[in-house]
């Protein structure tokens, strides 16, 4: 009889927690789409866009912002934000972002790839089975 009644509780248990997944599960789900509704935007566009981020050391970074048109550059450190600079003249604003889209094109640059190559080919990076003689 202990038997049955060890099996009872423990689907019990396993129920619970099925319906407290359940629920967890549901909250999220609800969070991220609300959390994910456009914002009103121009042309089918966004408002405010990150054109790059660099990071500098421990809780610091540098990102460029376009707002509007003008790209303003934001130094973040752990306790704030503050702008540092404001781009506004429309041929540089355009030469950054030509730039990041060549650059989200093609992840591997010229240099970069150059680099991996020279690497692959190194004699002291290939196995063969012949001697140095």
């Amino acid at each position: 009889m202990e038997n049955i009644s060890l099996l009872s509780s423990f689907l019990k248990m396993i129920f619970a927690l099925a319906i407290v997944l359940g629920i967890l599960i549901g909250v999220m789900y609800f969070v991220k789409n609300f959390m994910n509704r456009s914002s009103v935007s121009t042309e089918g566009q966004n408002l405010i866009n990150v054109l790059s981020s660099r990071y500098l050391g421990p809780k610091s970074s540098i990102i460029l912002v376009e707002v509007m048109e003008q790209v303003i550059v934001v130094g973040i450190s752990g306790q704030q934000m503050t702008p540092l600079a404001r781009i506004d003249d429309p041929l540089t604003v355009a030469k950054m972002k030509a730039r990041q889209s060549s650059a989200s094109l093609s992840p591997f640059t010229g240099d970069t790839l150059s680099k991996l190559l020279s690497w692959a080919n190194m004699p002291g990076n290939k196995k063969s089975g012949k001697s140095g003689k």
